[in-house]
C-alpha cells in the first residue's frame, strides 16, 4: 500500500473525528458556555464576539483581569505538570512505591492521556454546562487528584491520579486560552495567549524551587499535597473574574444551524488538523523535556542539585520566552515566530547533549531552550484561534490540544524506550542523546505542520478583520 494512500487514509479518519466533536458542539444547545452562539455564515466563520466589550476584531482592546485570572489556573495546571518531573529521581529510587524507569514512562504519560480525553470533551461540556462551571470544577478534580497522587502507595495509584488530573486539565487549558483570546483584540491576541501559556512554566518554577529547597527533608508526597491546595487558593479569584466578563445569556440558535454542519465542519476542519499535527510533535519535545530534563541531566553526569538548576533555568526561561514571542508577534507576525522558535529549539536540542558545552556556557543553552521550546505551542494556539471564529475558539482547541496530546502521551514513553535501548556511547551517540534527538526532530516535523496552520490563520484573520 502506498505512503500516499496510507496518509490520505489517516487524514480522512482525523477529519471525522474532529468533525465529529465540533459537530456535538454545535448541536448540543447552540452554546459554548460564556461564549455565545450566532449565526453562522456562508464561510463556515462564527460570525459574533463572545465577551462584551471585549474588543474582538480592535486593535488594542483587551480586558486584561480576564488574561491575567487565565494565567493564574495555568500556573497552577503547570505545577502539576512540573512537579512530576522535578521529583522524577526520587520517585524511581522510592523503593516502596515499585517505579522502575519503564514505569516512570508510563506513568508520566498517564496526565496526557486524561489531557487528551478531556480536551476532547471539552466542547460539549462547556456547551452543557457553560464554561465557568467547567473551569470551577476541572480545577477542584485535579487539585483533588494531586492530593491522591501524594498519598499513591504504588506505582499503579500514583498512574491512576495523573490520569484523573490531566482529564480536569485538559478542560481548563482551552477554556483558559478561549477566554483570553476573545478578552484580547485582534492584534494583541497572539501577546495575550503566550502570557496565558506562560502559566505554565511559570508553575514549573514554582516546583522546581520547591524541590530544590525541600525535597531532602519534606520528602516527595508534601510537593503534591501543595499542589492539591494551590488550586482551592486561587479559584475564588479566577472564577470571580471570569464571571464579571462573561457575556449574557445567549439566545437560542436558529434552525438553520443545525442545517449548515457540512459548511460548519468544513470551516474548521483544516484548522484542526494543521493544529492538532503541529501541537502533536511540538508537544512531544516540551513535554518530553519537562518530563525527562532532571533525569537525562543526570544521565549525562550532571549531579542532581544542578540537574535541578538547570531545570529551573529552563522553566525560567520558558516564562521569558512567552512574553518575549508575543510581544515580537505583533511586530512580526505570530507565522513567522512559530518558524523561528521551532527552528532554534531544534538547533538547542542537539547541541545540549553534544559535550561542546557545560557550566555557564550550558545555562545558557538551557535557557534558551526554554525560551524557545514552549513558545512554538503558544503561538500554535494563537494561530488556532485566529484561524476560526470565536464562538468555536474553546472547542476548537479543545480539539487540538485533545488530539495533539497524543505526543505529551509519547514523549514519555519514547524517553524511557531510549533510555533503555539505545547505545552505551558518549555525548550525541549516548542513551541521553538520542531522546534529545529525537525531541529535536519532532520539533522539525512541527515547524513543517506549522507552516500549513500559518496560511489558515492568515485567511481566518483576514475574514475576522473583514467583519
Amino acid at each position: 500500500m502506498s505512503l500516499t494512500y496510507r496518509l490520505g487514509e489517516s487524514n480522512l479518519f482525523l477529519s471525522g473525528v474532529i468533525g465529529h466533536c465540533l459537530l456535538d458542539v454545535s448541536d448540543a444547545s447552540g452554546s459554548t458556555g460564556s461564549e455565545g452562539v450566532s449565526m453562522i455564515d456562508r464561510r463556515g466563520q462564527a460570525a459574533c464576539p463572545v465577551l462584551p466589550g471585549s474588543g474582538e476584531g480592535v486593535a488594542g482592546a483587551v480586558r486584561w483581569r480576564v488574561v491575567l485570572a487565565a494565567a493564574a489556573a495555568m500556573t497552577v495546571e503547570g505545577y502539576d505538570l512540573g512537579v512530576y518531573g522535578s521529583v522524577l529521581p526520587l520517585l524511581t529510587a522510592d523503593r516502596g512505591l515499585g517505579m522502575t524507569t519503564g514505569a516512570a514512562g508510563l506513568v508520566g504519560s498517564a496526565v496526557f492521556c486524561g489531557m487528551l480525553v478531556g480536551g476532547l470533551t471539552v466542547g460539549r461540556l462547556a456547551a452543557r454546562l457553560t464554561q465557568l462551571r467547567v473551569l470551577r470544577w476541572g480545577i477542584l478534580v485535579f487539585s483533588g487528584a494531586m492530593l491522591a497522587a501524594g498519598l499513591a502507595p504504588n506505582a499503579g495509584w500514583l498512574g491512576a491520579a495523573r490520569l484523573v488530573a490531566g482529564t480536569a486539565l485538559g478542560v481548563v487549558m482551552p477554556i483558559c486560552m478561549a477566554m483570553a483570546r476573545s478578552a484580547s483584540g485582534l492584534r494583541l491576541g497572539p501577546l495575550c495567549i503566550s502570557l496565558v501559556m506562560g502559566g505554565i512554566p511559570a508553575g514549573g518554577i514554582i516546583a522546581t524551587c520547591l524541590s530544590y529547597l525541600c525535597v531532602s527533608w519534606t520528602g516527595w508526597r508534601v510537593l503534591f499535597a501543595v499542589g492539591a491546595l494551590l488550586g482551592p487558593a486561587v479559584l475564588p479569584v479566577v472564577v470571580g473574574v471570569m464571571r464579571s466578563g462573561a457575556a449574557d445569556p445567549p439566545p437560542r440558535p436558529s434552525r438553520d444551524v443545525t442545517a449548515r454542519r457540512g459548511v460548519v465542519t468544513r470551516g474548521v476542519v483544516q484548522p484542526a488538523i494543521a493544529g492538532a499535527l503541529a501541537t502533536f510533535f511540538f508537544l512531544l519535545s516540551f513535554y518530553g523535556l519537562v518530563t525527562w530534563l532532571t533525569k537525562l541531566m543526570t544521565e549525562i553526569r550532571v549531579p542532581l542539585d544542578g540537574a535541578l538548576q538547570l531545570t529551573l533555568v529552563l522553566n525560567i526561561g520558558a516564562v521569558i520566552g512567552s512574553a518575549l514571542t508575543g510581544l515580537l508577534a505583533m511586530r512580526y507576525g505570530a507565522w513567522a515566530l512559530t518558524v523561528v522558535s521551532g527552528t532554534a529549539c531544534a538547533v538547542c536540542l542537539v547541541l545540549v547533549p553534544s559535550g561542546l558545552f557545560s557550566g555557564v556556557p550550558l545555562m545558557v543553552l538551557v535557557a534558551l531552550l526554554g525560551m524557545f521550546s514552549p513558545s512554538t505551542q503558544n503561538l500554535v494556539n494563537s494561530l488556532v484561534a485566529d484561524s476560526v471564529g470565536p464562538s468555536l475558539r474553546a472547542a476548537v482547541l479543545g480539539v487540538t490540544l485533545g488530539v495533539g496530546r497524543l505526543g505529551a502521551v509519547a514523549a514519555p514513553v519514547i524517553g524511557s524506550f531510549l533510555l533503555l535501548r539505545a547505545g552505551r556511547g558518549q555525548g550525541l551517540a549516548s542513551p541521553a542523546g538520542a531522546v534529545f534527538l529525537a525531541f529535536a526532530a519532532s520539533c522539525v516535523a512541527g515547524v513543517a505542520a506549522a507552516c500549513w496552520l500559518g496560511v489558515l490563520a492568515r485567511r481566518g484573520r483576514a475574514l475576522e478583520a473583514a467583519r
